[in-house]
């Protein structure tokens, strides 16, 4: 990854920290069963991809998984460690744990912070942790194919993101794991959501 654009995710999240919010809306809601309903077991290991404050961290461990969060920001894993939940700062560029070591992958927009030349990266790393059957979830703003920095972003510095549109983003995702769903939501104003259930192929 460029290495400019991780330290602007960095400082742009350790700096507006305080911005995220904790409530859950109602879409964001129906993405999280629509994951959950793939489970039969609660006693299932759960890493939650850029976790961010730790709000959906915070609802899967109240569910009963074993969740464990990672960030890139020092800042968000401190407010995630204050909530009683476990994590520690990690670029998920490296994830530094054995091969198949989580039943359960989550990521809600932490993804499009990647460039598009280096999302193969992180997809082989999530890959090498998921366990065998193991359960992915991937959901990103799309419904557009662009990247770089945004420049209407509310935070300063402001953002890099990657958008997909649906194919795209599948024809990307199919060469690291099996799909078992793909939707996309159109959301209120000009954006659209992209969410994928997926699972590991034989290793």
């Amino acid at each position: 990854m460029d290495n400019n654009i991780k330290e602007i995710i960095r400082k742009s999240y350790n700096k507006n920290a305080n911005l995220r919010s904790s409530i859950i809306p109602d879409w964001k809601r129906n993405e999280i069963n629509k994951f959950l309903s793939q489970i039969n077991d609660d006693k299932l290991k759960l890493l939650d991809l850029g976790a961010g404050s730790g709000t959906f961290a915070e609802y899967f461990t109240k569910k009963g998984l074993d969740v464990y969060c990672i960030d890139i920001s020092k800042s968000m894993i401190d407010i995630c460690l204050a909530k009683d939940l476990e994590g520690e700062v990690m670029d998920f560029y490296n994830l530094d744990f054995e091969p198949e070591q989580f039943n359960l992958i989550w990521s809600m927009n932490t993804l499009l912070h990647v460039p598009k030349k280096d999302i193969h990266i992180v997809l082989d790393e999530v890959q090498r942790v998921l366990k065998k059957n193991g359960i992915f979830y991937l959901g990103l703003y799309g419904g557009v194919s662009t990247e770089g920095i945004y420049e209407e972003d509310i935070y300063e510095p402001k953002r890099f993101f990657a958008f997909y549109l649906r194919d795209e983003l599948l024809d990307i995702v199919k060469s690291h794991f099996k799909v078992i769903k793909c939707d996309e939501t159109i959301l209120e104003g000009d954006r659209n959501f992209l969410s994928m259930i997926l699972t590991s192929k034989e290793k």
